[in-house]
């Protein structure tokens, strides 16, 4: 165990105390959408927060530059996409602006 910060980090992630790790291997297919990957759970509670229509077009968005393949946006291929969707995030923003 390391402690940084005052906080305890375990490297075991999820065993004697650590925080779990997502598992992408768990995820929803959503039409449309071949590159975003979030669990059913997350997937529900982003339904909740956004409704059905901010929701779609955030994950079109973030589909979108998943699919441009840039410098930066390479590496998070395949990795599960939950924190791109804050309130006061980019993806979240984005979809807010085309909307109107």
């Amino acid at each position: 165990m390391i402690i940084r910060n005052r906080k305890l980090i375990c490297k075991y992630n999820g065993q004697k105390g650590g925080r779990p790790k997502n598992d992408s291997g768990v995820r929803i297919e959503i039409p449309d959408i071949n590159l975003v990957i979030l669990t059913p759970t997350q997937y529900g509670s982003l339904l909740e927060k956004y409704g059905y229509e901010l929701l779609r077009r955030a994950l079109f968005v973030l589909e979108e530059w998943l699919n441009r393949g840039g410098k930066y946006s390479e590496k998070y291929i395949g990795k599960n996409h939950y924190a791109y969707f804050r309130k006061d995030g980019w993806v979240i923003n984005t979809a807010r602006r085309d909307g109107s």
